[in-house]
């Protein structure tokens, strides 16, 4: 579970830290940075996860507009199993010659080194936290990311494999096709690629798929399963729908992209819950409220509150939506707020509670500033 993330001179956030509990809900006014935060989670993930280069992942164009200094600053902290990891990354940003370079980099477990990286040295521990071997290493891109898997790095890599079960996701359901040509076991981050990712843990979870399809039967009428058809070099996600009696037919088979925008959102945001409910993934999800009805919300959120903290390990959502803040609000808000061209802050409570309100009334007239 993330604890803890820290971002410094990355757009509005300066000195910026967020503490995280199993549920949390990110409320404030546009502008506030809720997103933004979101956004150095993923890029973190992208960045740990290969050799991607540290200002493709971390452009100089995303420095604080209003800061001078050229250093940039990242921290996490997860829990996995009682053990505490702690990740930081500092960058050194040069604008003029649009170049970038790690400054330095670090894993701790539980406060002993596992990895250290500065001044071009990086240096690694053995799971008994006693010192390995060092050696130089390349400035633009994480030493974290490119080491593999040793009998005596485990705790290491399960710092990777864990950070890569955080889905950080927002639902374009306009983005989303029929078509996959390959596998893919991460979502992107608009999930434009939900149907490779759903190639990849129907195969992995099969198990779990009965009851994806037994969910989503319950809140999309005539919705019976999925399947993957081929298509050539590539695979077409079918939607199998039953008809009425007397209609002829008793199935009608649809390409995933002809259902509506609400459709294929509804389905996109059960098959993250339920697809790997007992994986321990932890699902960081933007207005996942944007395209369906609150018919179709009120059973979906009661499913992930029902879930996390058991199958789900850990939930992020940022809404605008009455009924997820009305129910999430006050428990497990974290309150964004953000004067202009300022830094954004936030705090485990409103400013202001009103006595008598729901808490999205409250928000609505502004008087939770």
């Amino acid at each position: 579970m993330l604890k803890r993330i820290y971002a410094d001179n990355f757009r509005c956030l300066v000195n910026f830290e967020l503490r995280l509990d199993i549920m949390n809900l990110l409320l404030g006014e546009n502008g506030t940075g809720k997103t933004t935060v979101f956004e150095v989670l993923y890029r973190l993930q992208q960045f740990l996860s290969g050799n991607a280069k540290v200002l493709n992942v971390f452009p100089s164009s995303e420095l604080t507009r209003w800061q001078a200094s050229p250093i940039q600053r990242f921290e996490l902290d997860l829990s996995v199993e009682g053990k505490q990891y702690a990740y930081s990354l500092a960058i050194e940003h040069d604008e003029d010659r649009r170049k970038a370079r790690i400054k330095k980099e670090s894993l701790l477990l539980d406060g002993q080194p596992l990895f250290e990286f500065e001044e071009g040295t990086a240096k690694l521990y053995h799971d008994n936290l006693t010192r390995g071997p060092e050696y130089p290493f390349d400035w633009t891109q994480s030493g974290l990311a490119v080491l593999q898997p040793r009998p005596d790095n485990k705790k290491l890599t399960r710092f990777r494999t864990e950070f890569a079960k955080i889905i950080v996701a927002s639902v374009h359901p306009m983005r989303m096709s029929s078509e996959s040509r390959e596998e893919a076991s991460a979502l992107s981050r608009n999930m434009e690629n939900f149907v490779s990712w759903y190639r990849y843990v129907s195969q992995e979870h099969q198990g779990a798929m009965f009851q994806l399809f037994q969910e989503v039967a319950k809140v999309l009428p005539g919705f019976s399963s999925f399947s993957l058809k081929e298509a050539g070099e590539a695979k077409v996600l079918k939607v199998l729908m039953k008809q009425p009696a007397g209609n002829g037919r008793q199935q009608i088979t649809f390409d995933f992209s002809e259902l509506s925008d609400g459709q294929r959102s509804l389905i996109a945001l059960y098959s993250v819950l339920f697809a790997l409910k007992d994986e321990g993934v932890s699902l960081f999800l933007d207005e996942p409220d944007n395209f369906i009805t609150l018919r179709e919300l009120q059973p979906w959120l009661s499913a992930l509150k029902d879930l996390t903290g058991e199958g789900v390990e850990q939930a992020v959502l940022i809404s605008h939506h009455p009924e997820i803040i009305d129910q999430l609000a006050i428990p497990s808000g974290r309150w964004f707020e953000r004067d202009t061209n300022a830094p954004s802050r936030v705090s485990d409570q409103p400013k202001t509670q009103v006595d008598g309100l729901k808490p999205s009334e409250a928000m609505a007239r502004g008087w939770t500033k």
